[in-house]
């Protein structure tokens, strides 16, 4: 299943994963987000504004291609992966 990401901004990406994972992409959605907010767990994925100096979480197409397939799914599941453009129909967007 093709899953388009709105990150805003005319930033948008595409995954490709099962169907079984792509209909439960938005239900896992808050998961998705409140794990990569998750400063004490995921330091690699946070970066410094630039204006501010606040620390802010910073993720994409392949951060999140990595959540489903080591974290969530982790015994092969999700088998997630980022396409440039999509092959066949998107069925999803999912807004972030």
């Amino acid at each position: 299943m093709i899953i388009k990401f709105d990150f805003g901004n005319d930033y948008i990406q595409y995954i490709s994963c099962s169907t079984k994972v792509g209909r439960k992409i938005n239900k896992l959605e808050d998961e998705l987000i409140n794990w990569f907010h998750d400063d004490s767990k995921n330091k690699k994925y946070w970066s410094k504004d630039e204006d501010t100096e606040e620390s802010i979480p910073n993720f994409a197409a392949h951060e999140i291609v990595e959540w489903l397939n080591n974290v969530k799914f982790k015994k092969g599941t999700a088998k997630a992966k980022v396409i440039e453009y999509p092959y066949k129909e998107v069925k999803k967007t999912v807004y972030l």
